[in-house]
C-alpha cells in the first residue's frame, strides 16, 4: 500500500515536468536545452535535434492519456487497498470491543449514564468516525511526498520565488491549529450527542409497549427531536469550523498567485526572460495546493478521530473486568460445601453486604428472603464472579472462587431469572445455549422436563419456530419455560432462581414450577423469592435485611422464632394461605 502510494505520488509528480517540456517543444532553443535532462541511452538511439522536434511535438501529447491511465491505476489500487484495509482494522476493533464488552463486570453497566444504547453509539458510530479518520492518517504519509516532489520542482525553476511562496505556510499551520483545538471540543461533544440520539431511540423501541400504554408517542418524539436538535447544533459548529479552513487559505493563496503574476510579467516583459519556466512553476504551485488541502483537512479530521480513539480505548482499557487468575484451578470434582465468609460488597459508597457468613451443603436448597435492597441477588451474582467482594472471601471446598478458572466456575452453575432473556433465534439454539458442547440430542429430554415440549410441538416450525427479539414470539410463561430448558441441558450441580415465577399467572407459575421442581432435583439451589408460598419446602431459608443475614432456618422453625421471617409472612398470608402452609 505504501508502494502504491508512492506511485501516485511519482507519476502525479511527472505532469508538470511533462507540461513544461510541452512548451519548450513550442521554442527550438529551449527544446534543444532538453538534453541535459535525457538519458544518454534514449539520445543514442533518438537525439534531440532541431529536425525531431516536429516529431516530438507530433507525439509527445500523446503521454498525456499514458500518464493519467498509469496515475489513475495507481489511485485506484492505492484507495481500493486503503480503504478495505480501513474497514479490516475497524472490523477488528469493533470485535475487541464485543470481546471486552461481554466480560466487563456489571458494576460497568450499572454506571452508564447512556445505558447500553450509548455502547452501541461507540461500537458503530464512534468506529465509523474512526475509520474515516484512518483514511486521513494515509494522507499524513503519501501527500507531504507528493508536495515535496511539487515543492522540489519549483525550487529547480525558481528557488527564489519558491522561498517567497513559503513565507505563507506558517500561516496556513496556525489556522489548521485553531481549528483542530476548536475541534476536539466540540468533536466530544457531538459524540456524547450521537450516544443520547442512540441511548434515546432504544430505550423508544425497547419500551413501546409501554410508550404507546401510556400514550408517550408525543413524549418520545419531543424527547428525540430535542436532543437531535442537541446533535444538530453541535454538528453545525463542527461543520462550520471544518469548512472555514479552505476559504481563509484560499483567500491568502490569492495574494500568492497575484504576487507570481506580478513578479513573472515583470521578469518577462522587463528583463526578456522566458515565459515557459514561469508557466510551469504557476501549475506546479496550483498542483501543489491539493496535498496541502489535503493535509489540512487531515489535521482538522484527525483531531476528531483522536476524540473517538480516546472514547473507544476507554472501553477496551476499563479495568472494570473479573480479573482472571495467571494459574486458574480447576472446579473442585466431588465438592461438599460453598462457603460465604465474611463477605461485604460496597456500590457506589454504599455497603451492600456487610460482612456475610454462609454455608451451603452440596444438594442443599437455600431459600433466600427479604425486602428489597437486602443483597439477595447481590450475594448470588457473586457467586457467579459477575463482580467480586469488596472484603471477605467465597470458598468451594476451601478453595477461593477467585482462584478457579472463571469459564469453568460459570459451567457450574445455571441461572434462571424472572426477567428470561432469549437470543433472537430458534427455540432448539436458545435451549442448546445452555452449553453448546453438549450432545445436542438431549434438547427434547430437557424441554420435556421443563414442561415445555407441549408448547413447542404446536408451534408451525417446533424447535426450529424463531423466538422474536427477547422471545418477542412466546408469551411469558412459554418464555419462562424455555429458560428452564435451558438451564435442565446445561446440567449444572449449582443452581440460581432468581424470581422464577413472580411475574406469572396461576396457570403459568403452576406449569413453570413443575419444571423448576425436576430442575432442583439433586442440585445445590439457590431459590430468591418474595413469595414465601415458594420457598416453605426449602432446606433452609436465609433472611436478609439491609446487606445482613437476619435469621435462617426451616419454614416451621422460622415461624416458631416470630422474628423478621414470622413479619414476612403475616404481611403477605391471608388467613386461609396461613392456615394451608402451616399444616405443611
Amino acid at each position: 500500500m505504501f508502494l502504491l502510494g508512492l506511485g501516485v505520488t511519482a507519476v502525479g509528480g511527472l505532469v508538470p515536468v511533462l507540461v513544461q517540456t510541452l512548451l519548450n517543444v513550442y521554442n527550438q532553443e529551449e527544446f534543444l536545452t532538453l538534453q541535459r535532462f535525457v538519458p544518454s541511452f534514449i539520445q543514442e538511439r533518438f537525439p534531440l535535434t532541431g529536425e525531431n522536434r516536429r516529431t516530438v511535438a507530433t507525439w509527445l501529447p500523446l503521454a498525456f492519456p499514458l500518464l493519467y491511465l498509469t496515475f489513475g491505476l495507481f489511485r485506484y489500487l492505492h484507495y481500493t487497498l486503503l480503504n478495505y484495509t480501513a474497514e479490516r482494522i475497524i472490523a477488528s476493533i469493533r470485535m475487541n470491543l464485543v470481546r471486552k464488552i461481554v466480560r466487563l463486570n456489571l458494576t460497568y453497566y450499572s454506571t452508564l449514564e447512556r445505558g447500553s444504547g450509548g455502547l452501541i453509539s461507540r461500537v458503530f458510530n464512534d468506529t465509523q468516525l474512526l475509520q474515516q479518520g484512518l483514511n486521513f492518517y494515509a494522507d499524513l504519509i503519501r501527500e507531504p511526498i507528493q508536495a515535496f516532489v511539487y515543492l522540489g520542482y519549483m525550487i529547480f525553476l525558481d528557488w527564489k520565488l519558491t522561498l517567497f511562496a513559503l513565507l505563507f505556510l506558517p500561516f496556513f499551520l496556525i489556522v489548521t491549529k485553531q481549528v483542530s483545538r476548536s475541534l476536539r471540543k466540540y468533536g466530544n461533544l457531538g459524540r456524547e450527542s450521537m450516544e443520547d440520539l442512540t441511548a434515546t431511540l432504544k430505550e423508544t423501541v425497547d419500551g413501546v409497549r409501554v410508550v404507546q400504554s401510556f400514550n408517550l408517542e408525543t413524549e418520545m418524539e419531543r424527547r428525540f427531536s430535542t436532543t437531535l436538535n442537541h446533535y444538530l447544533d453541535t454538528a453545525k459548529k463542527i461543520v462550520m469550523r471544518e469548512q472555514a479552513v479552505s476559504p481563509i487559505n484560499e483567500f491568502v493563496i490569492s495574494f500568492l498567485v497575484m504576487g507570481f503574476a506580478f513578479y513573472s510579467i515583470n521578469q518577462v516583459l522587463n528583463f526578456g526572460v522566458d515565459g515557459t519556466e514561469f508557466i510551469a512553476f504557476l501549475i506546479t504551485a496550483g498542483l501543489l495546493q491539493a496535498p496541502i488541502k489535503k493535509l489540512q483537512d487531515a489535521g482538522v479530521k484527525i483531531q476528531q478521530s483522536i476524540v473517538v480513539t480516546e472514547r473507544v480505548f476507554s472501553i477496551l482499557e476499563s479495568k472494570s473486568q473479573v480479573p482472571v487468575p495467571a494459574e486458574p484451578r480447576p472446579f473442585p470434582e466431588n465438592w461438599k460445601t460453598i462457603e460465604f465468609k465474611d463477605v461485604s460488597f460496597n456500590y457506589g459508597g454504599e455497603m451492600v453486604l456487610k460482612n456475610v457468613n454462609l454455608t451451603v451443603r452440596r444438594g442443599e436448597v437455600i431459600a433466600l428472603v427479604g425486602e428489597s435492597g437486602s443483597g439477595k441477588s447481590t450475594l448470588v451474582n457473586l457467586l457467579e464472579r459477575f463482580y467480586d467482594p469488596t472484603s471477605g472471601e467465597i470458598f468451594i471446598d476451601g478453595v477461593s472462587l477467585s482462584s478457579i478458572d472463571l469459564k469453568a466456575l460459570r459451567s457450574k452453575i445455571a441461572l434462571v431469572t424472572q426477567d428470561v432473556f432469549l437470543f433472537r433465534d430458534t427455540i432448539a439454539r436458545n435451549i442448546l445455549a445452555g452449553d453448546f458442547e453438549k450432545d445436542p440430542s438431549r434438547l427434547e429430554e430437557a424441554a420435556k422436563s421443563a414442561n415445555a415440549h407441549p408448547f413447542i410441538t404446536s408451534t408451525t416450525k417446533g424447535y426450529e419456530s424463531p423466538v422474536g427479539e427477547r422471545g418477542g414470539f412466546l408469551s411469558g410463561g412459554e418464555k419462562q419455560r424455555v429458560s428452564i430448558a435451558r438451564a435442565i441441558f446445561k446440567d449444572a450441580p449449582v443452581l440460581i432462581l432468581d424470581e422464577a415465577t413472580s411475574a406469572l399467572d396461576s396457570v403459568s407459575e403452576m406449569e413453570v414450577q413443575k419444571g423448576l421442581n425436576r430442575l432442583m432435583e439433586g442440585r445445590t439451589a439457590f431459590v430468591i423469592a418474595h413469595r414465601l408460598s415458594t420457598v416453605f419446602n426449602a432446606d433452609r431459608i436465609v433472611v436478609m435485611k439491609k446487606g445482613e443475614i437476619v435469621e435462617q432456618g426451616t419454614h416451621e422453625a422460622l415461624l416458631e422464632r416470630k422474628g423478621e421471617y414470622y413479619n414476612f409472612f403475616q404481611l403477605q398470608m391471608n388467613h386461609a394461605e396461613r392456615t394451608r402452609a402451616t399444616s405443611v
